[in-house]
């Protein structure tokens, strides 16, 4: 114990206090940065239930894209491909500051919020992104550049679905 001036202080209780208080204060662990420009947000690559096929379950996989420019930016040209090589190309979508657009791999009537992949193969409906094992999406702009990708390693989970934070 400490004394003086009349004050009685054991000191691990005080060094108690002091670390109790920094931890009180300081976060866990940083919360992750945000990503500036056009960039991915969310991946669903897994929709929930069984892959039966239908425009709905398609449409249960999705891409997100955000733009976190203080403008708008024109997607045109601006592509999302998979580690296979199935490309989607936008064409005139004008982004707005902020906003997000869901890219979904079935097919369906385009809007500002989301546009629809209609992803074929050999002619018939099919999914894009693996449900299991590794992929990769990677979102090129208009001049072909890499911007972004997000990459993951799915569990193939059937009833539950799957999703990456990009950000």
């Amino acid at each position: 114990m400490l004394r003086g001036n009349g004050i009685r202080v054991a000191v691990p209780v005080a060094a108690g206090l002091v670390g109790l208080l920094a931890c009180a204060v300081a976060p866990a662990q940083a919360a992750p940065k945000h990503q500036g420009g056009v960039h991915f947000g969310w991946i669903q690559y897994n929709g929930p239930g069984a892959d039966n096929g239908s425009n709905a379950s398609r449409n249960s996989e999705y891409v997100q894209i955000h733009n976190a420019n203080r403008s708008a930016v024109q997607l045109k040209g601006y592509k999302v491909r998979d580690k296979n090589g199935w490309t989607y190309t936008f064409r005139a979508l004008k982004l707005g500051a902020g906003k997000t657009v869901t890219l979904r791999t079935g097919s369906g009537r385009n809007t500002a919020a989301n546009v629809y992949w209609d992803h074929r193969y050999r002619g018939r409906a099919a999914y894009v992104w693996n449900n299991s094992g590794k992929e990769t999406a990677t979102l090129l702009n208009s001049k072909g550049r890499s911007v972004d990708s997000c990459s993951w390693k799915g569990k193939g989970q059937r009833t539950k679905a799957e999703n990456v934070n990009c950000h």
